[in-house]
């Protein structure tokens, strides 16, 4: 049945609206290429929705050249992740019609929220080494030119990313001093940590800015939406330096004039900055 003059009525704008793809197969062949590519795919944790768009294809045939590489797995799983969750509908409708923002958020701003920890702390190479190697071969298999984009921004930012690093794994690691042990259960840790939140009278959760450092103990941070500054202690000044960009949550306990830093959910460059609404 056809209603020209109703559509609007079918959804409530207020409502979460859910996106169906459909896939009509041609013959059983279809079904069982689909099929063994969604197993191979899970691998590295690609949505279903990859399957029906452009890139799809091209990260389980890059998968499948080294199949059992750890590090190629990783990459593609932060890179699927960024194409199918944070780009969404947004998502561009091939390589080709890429632009040099998407390149610069995924590198300054989505790998930094998806950093994992690790005792080495050498995702930030890692990561790089791959998108680099990725880039590669998708120039010689699309005909694209992005290895001098894509090799230009890794080198700017290497640097401030090992930095990121850093401060994610020492904050971690303070937090969670056998985080890489066997056996290591964060649970009865995390019940700890939110229980001492919970003796904060006053608790914000945001994204800051680092201002400046005092005496190499106190951290000055500015909250991204009001521009108030916080003094906040427990952070690894050492590390730490200005124009950093923190998101996570402060609490300050009654009685006291500073803040502490209590959950970490991202360390971002200053260049990441711009994208951080996307994730915010």
């Amino acid at each position: 049945m056809k209603n020209s003059n109703n559509t609007k009525d079918i959804c409530d704008e207020n409502e979460m609206q859910v996106k169906v793809l459909m896939k009509h197969f041609e013959n059983p062949k279809e079904r069982e290429d689909l099929l063994k590519n969604i197993n191979i795919s899970a691998e590295f944790e690609m949505r279903y929705r990859g399957h029906f768009l452009f890139y799809g294809k091209d990260f389980i045939d890059y998968k499948l050249l080294r199949p059992y590489d750890k590090d190629r797995n990783e990459f593609l799983r932060i890179l699927s992740n960024f194409m199918t969750t944070v780009l969404e509908d947004d998502c561009p409708p091939s390589w080709k019609k890429c632009k040099r923002p998407f390149w610069e958020e995924l590198i300054f701003t989505h790998f930094p929220h998806v950093m994992r920890i690790t005792p080495d702390q050498k995702q930030v190479e890692i990561f790089l080494f791959q998108l680099r190697m990725f880039i590669q071969w998708l120039d010689k298999r699309v005909g694209t030119t992005w290895f001098t984009v894509v090799d230009k921004y890794s080198k700017e930012a290497i640097s401030d990313l090992k930095v990121c690093e850093q401060v994610l794994n020492t904050i971690f690691l303070r937090d969670f001093p056998q985080l890489h042990q066997k056996g290591f259960s964060p649970e009865q840790q995390i019940e700890i940590a939110n229980e001492s939140f919970k003796q904060c009278t006053k608790r914000w959760d945001s994204l800051f800015e680092v201002i400046s450092i005092i005496d190499d103990q106190i951290t000055v941070i500015k909250e991204f939406n009001t521009n108030i500054s916080y003094y906040v202690k427990g952070l690894p000044t050492h590390l730490i330096f200005p124009e950093l960009i923190m998101s996570g949550c402060i609490g300050r306990k009654r009685g006291t004039l500073l803040w502490e830093w209590f959950q970490t959910e991202g360390i971002y460059p200053q260049k990441g900055r711009k994208y951080l609404k996307l994730i915010n």
